[in-house]
């Protein structure tokens, strides 16, 4: 094996920015292990499949790896379309519990990169509501949690909210402990397989407005550099932030409308 080579672990592997992500990591020449709901056709060196709304299956993969790991990219994400359950346990509980797995099984030095959504925009303004959701650690308190909240806020949002909460919080003591640096990425609307799921949860006229404002949606390409320059010993001083990789059409939504030129 070349001194050089890393080791990353993707999870969600098997199609859209998942999928790429294994493949850059692939084509430079790392050593990928791709993570994926069923057997994928992802560029990488080893596949494993892995239920992530079933944490004794992750921590029987997690068990089975062993250590020395550079980077792990969370790409895994269901779309609101989904059952609210999955939603919360794939992108935010599977998600918290594969990273606390991880991190002794990263080197220090290492990274974790989760992808999460500008769909978590306002995260701010709803730390308190999401507190019971941060404190569970099961999929059955998650689903307690869930029940008792109101059926029309997008489960899709809440999910995203609380993985950047979540990561944001466990930056600093996964820096202190392990020396490993904990970041999400955040994207808009991206042209993957799922982009037809998100237009019947959110609303086509609404990621129609997105792409007229910017011009275009996202794609994988557009993200994946972001996704490895977390990772990369170039962002080694970035930690517990949340990038957006959206081409602006955040931005005015905090700040006022655009300035016309």
């Amino acid at each position: 094996m070349a001194t050089d080579q890393r080791k990353i672990v993707v999870v969600g592997a098997g199609s859209g920015i998942g999928a790429a992500t294994a493949a850059h990591f692939h084509e430079q020449g790392d050593h990928v292990l791709a993570v994926d709901l069923h057997p994928d056709r992802a560029e990488a060196s080893a596949h494993a499949q892995c239920d992530l709304r079933d944490a004794t299956q992750i921590n029987k993969l997690l068990g089975s790896i062993g250590g020395d790991w550079d980077l792990l990219a969370y790409v895994a994400g269901v779309p609101g379309t989904a059952p609210a359950a999955d939603v919360l346990k794939v992108n935010y509980l599977g998600m918290r519990l594969f990273v606390e797995g991880m991190l002794p099984l990263l080197r220090q030095g290492g990274s974790v990169v989760t992808v999460a959504s500008v769909a978590a925009l306002g995260w701010q303004e709803r730390q308190n509501d999401l507190a019971g959701l941060l404190e569970a650690t099961d999929g059955d308190t998650v689903e307690r949690w869930q029940a008792e909240q109101d059926p029309n806020y997008p489960v899709y949002s809440t999910s995203k909210q609380a993985a950047i909460i979540y990561s944001k919080r466990l930056a600093p003591s996964a820096w202190q402990k392990y020396g490993v640096r904990v970041n999400t990425v955040s994207p808009g609307p991206t042209e993957t397989p799922i982009l037809g799921d998100f237009e019947e949860s959110m609303g086509k006229d609404v990621l129609d407005g997105v792409k007229a404002l910017i011009g275009r949606h996202a794609t994988v390409a557009d993200v994946v550099p972001v996704i490895a320059f977390l990772g990369s010993p170039d962002a080694g001083w970035v930690n517990g932030q949340d990038i957006h990789v959206d081409g602006g059409f955040v931005a005015p939504l905090t700040v006022g409308a655009p300035i016309q030129l």
